[in-house]
């Protein structure tokens, strides 16, 4: 029997939590597989216990665990020392799953003989014409447009499944340093990716991620830019062979984007918000590789996705 472990680590979102878990449980998986659902509460009260043991009814039996220290890496090192399957698959609390998520993942490690495989994200705006804007265009890139196999170098925990034996070795995968700014999923599988796991794009692995108004703000965007930006600056500088000759080369490319596109930026402004989103990400893009030392509290104290 093959087992996979689906983690969920959550912070106060019992609505959209039940919407995930409701989705996992709805998986469509083939003959001698299985799967088994842990939801990690971060909240310092354990106030996610009373609701998950309310679903007590579920088959296979959900799952709880309590993870009082604060930070997304507590909780996702939490899920994986639960996990008992071969495999671990992560969904974060505001996402849905699609009904053959599981198989599709688990389908493409085995077809490509790969460690770890991640799919879509795809958004769904609480009231996206009255952003003002629209996000959408940002969320697919040469990643989204890619056949399933293709390889990646790091991946998100929003949407993956990892093999166990290869992936994972007793310790705690996630840094907890990076627990409240993010990027420490990046870390962890660019670090696999650098030890020689393969990762790959598994296109028909579909989950839909719920963004709010306060969180598909055009500012929040931005914001969540920048993090980004610093995120992946940093594992870079932090995995490369020589890093000051990295830091150059990456802060004179973030100071041509500096040039370039922030007069385009306050140009744009006035007469178009679309064309201004556009002009900006690339600022704050740039601003994020040469502040990759900031550790900014983007996270809260979430356990959960965000």
């Amino acid at each position: 029997m093959t087992l996979i472990s689906v983690v969920m680590c959550t912070f106060d979102r019992e609505v959209m939590a039940r919407r995930t878990i409701a989705s996992v449980y709805a998986q469509r998986l083939a003959d001698g597989h299985a799967f088994e659902m842990i939801v990690v509460d971060n909240t310092p009260d354990a106030n996610a216990r009373a609701w998950v043991e309310s679903l007590s009814g579920l088959e296979p039996p959900l799952r709880y665990v309590h993870e009082a220290r604060s930070g997304i890496s507590h909780a996702r090192n939490a899920g994986v020392a639960a996990a008992r399957g071969q495999f671990i698959a992560f969904i974060d609390d505001d996402e849905t799953a699609e009904p053959d998520w599981l198989a599709n993942l688990h389908r493409a490690l085995l077809a490509h003989e790969a460690d770890m495989g991640t799919g879509p994200v795809l958004p769904v705006f609480e009231n996206k014409p009255a952003l003002g804007w629209d996000p959408t265009p940002f969320f697919f890139g040469k990643r989204e447009a890619m056949a399933t196999g293709g390889t990646l170098q790091a991946a998100r925990t929003g949407n993956i499944m990892l093999r166990v034996a290869t992936c994972f070795d007793g310790t705690p995968p996630f840094d907890p340093r990076l627990g409240r700014s993010g990027g420490e999923d990046t870390e962890f599988t660019h670090g696999l990716y650098r030890k020689g796991r393969k990762i790959i794009w598994v296109a028909d692995a579909t989950v839909h991620e719920f963004w709010p108004q306060s969180k598909a703000s055009l500012p929040a965007f931005l914001r969540r830019k920048l993090v980004t930006a610093r995120n992946t600056t940093h594992v870079r500088i932090a995995w490369a062979p020589r890093p000051v000759s990295t830091f150059l080369a990456v802060a004179v490319k973030a100071l041509a984007q500096l040039v370039v596109f922030s007069p385009l930026a306050a140009a744009s402004y006035p007469f178009s918000r679309q064309f201004y989103a556009r002009n900006a990400m690339q600022v704050m893009s740039a601003l994020g590789k040469l502040t990759f030392w900031q550790r900014a509290g983007y996270y809260g104290g979430s356990g959960g996705g965000t």
